[in-house]
């Protein structure tokens, strides 16, 4: 069944990192139409719809709307009734999915040639829903559901923590998910003045995986996207990291951030330094593969060190900030030695030259290349980049990028990074935590 969530189909189709090439077209109705175009073999064709917007772009009123939009995307509209444009894609044997971050809103859908069209008229009519009072009522409810559900996953709520502590709980420190007391607030009037204000073509970029260009632009003009005469639209407040820190007891292990302002996405030189960085600090796991960072300096800690569990090394990047960090689990009251253990490992990862360097380098790029053999990956790769930036790189010509980063540009991102006042969370056994001003002390480069 679809239901809200259509799950996701990866091809395994073979990747020819030659003969991949980014186009891109600005139609005259304002929709972004770009296509990545070469590099597969099998029929399958990945459709995506960006939208420009987010949990940044709300207010404290109207905290929810993105998640209520994101849970009306295969719900009736100007040309089918819910259930019909599910059956729909169903019947052709595409699948669909829909998903909501802090900055933008993804529809996307996976088929075969000679339903392109067909699903791309879906993807269409989806930004002219009808919003029938019932179906509002509906969705709400079930983002009742999936907000309280979010907050019970204790990953999920510990990087909403680091999220609100590094942007002082403004645009990207906003709730992902929608606050449970909020939603009573939602109305049916609200929730479709937020339809007019994002579903507009200007505010949208169209991406195509295993379609050429022309073919994608053809069939684009034979159908319209949102509304194009509505004048009202979201306001984007810029992102300001300021750090700090926020410590919650709870039993259990106890589990530790820290987080740094990290780049933006248009900062292509500085995502490529950050990338390698990660692959650098790498994955702690004792279920991490030979050939996946077993030579990492986290796994290393992690191995070393009997009160860690688990750590990581994240890197997240968004359309003009972005949070770099790492994540501990921990057990007993070991919070300062392991926040000095991390600030330790960052400051040495900081110097990192010779063939620690190639060899983190070469991770990295493994990382983004077999990722992108699947189209709906490499779409989600392109289309972020279209989204913020004016020049949209291949997957290969990332990997480039990444072939240039110097033991210079390691230290210069670092050093960059830990200038500002880290953000420190712990969830669990809070009594050895250190201040602030303690972890920024320990980082010295």
């Amino acid at each position: 069944m679809i239901g809200r969530f259509i799950a996701r189909n990866y091809t395994t189709s073979v990747f020819q990192e030659t003969k991949r090439v980014v186009e891109s077209t600005i139609l005259p109705s304002g929709l972004k139409v770009v296509s990545l175009v070469g590099g597969y073999t099998g029929p399958a064709v990945s459709l995506g719809l960006y939208i420009k917007t987010g949990s940044r772009n709300e207010t404290q009123e109207t905290a929810g709307l993105n998640q209520v939009l994101k849970g009306l995307a295969f719900e009736s509209n100007t040309n089918k009734l819910g259930l019909e444009v599910q059956r729909e894609i169903e019947s052709s044997g595409s699948t669909a999915f829909v998903q909501a971050s802090r900055d933008n809103l993804l529809i996307s859908t996976q088929t075969l040639p000679n339903y392109s069209l067909q699903m791309l008229k879906n993807l269409a009519n989806i930004t002219k829903p009808t919003l029938p009072f019932h179906e509002v009522r509906d969705v709400t409810e079930l983002v009742n559901q999936e907000s309280d559900a979010y907050n019970h996953d204790l990953y999920s709520s510990i990087f909403e923590s680091v999220h609100q502590t590094a942007f002082r709980g403004k645009t990207l420190g906003r709730p992902l998910v929608a606050p449970i007391c909020n939603l009573g607030n939602i109305t049916h009037e609200s929730v479709i003045n937020w339809v007019n204000a994002t579903y507009k073509p200007s505010n949208m970029i169209l991406v195509g995986v295993g379609l050429s260009h022309n073919e994608l632009i053809e069939e684009a003009e034979k159908v319209s996207f949102g509304n194009d005469s509505s004048s009202v639209s979201n306001s984007t407040e810029t992102a300001q990291y300021i750090g700090g820190e926020s410590l919650k007891y709870s039993t259990g292990n106890t589990q530790v951030v820290v987080a740094f302002e990290g780049t933006a996405q248009s900062n292509v030189k500085d995502v490529a330094a950050f990338s390698v960085l990660q692959s650098i600090l790498g994955n702690g796991s004792p279920k991490v593969a030979p050939g996946h960072g077993r030579t990492s300096r986290l796994f290393s800690l992690t191995k070393n060190n009997s009160n860690i569990v688990k750590s990581e090394a994240f890197n997240l990047t968004y359309g003009d900030s972005g949070l770099f960090g790492v994540v501990a689990e921990v057990e007993g009251a070991t919070v300062g030695k392991t926040v000095s253990l991390i600030t330790s490992e960052i400051v040495a990862a900081s110097k990192t030259a010779g063939q620690e360097l190639e060899r983190a380098k070469a991770i990295a790029k493994s990382n983004i290349l077999e990722q992108a053999e699947h189209r709906s990956c490499a779409l989600e790769f392109i289309g972020k980049q279209a989204l913020h930036a004016d020049t949209v790189l291949t997957p290969s010509e990332f990997a480039e990028e990444i072939s240039k980063v110097t033991s210079e540009d390691i230290k210069r991102v670092a050093k960059k990074m830990t200038s500002k006042k880290p953000t420190l969370v712990v969830v669990g056994d809070v009594s050895d935590a250190p201040t602030i001003e303690s972890v920024q002390s320990q980082l010295k480069l």
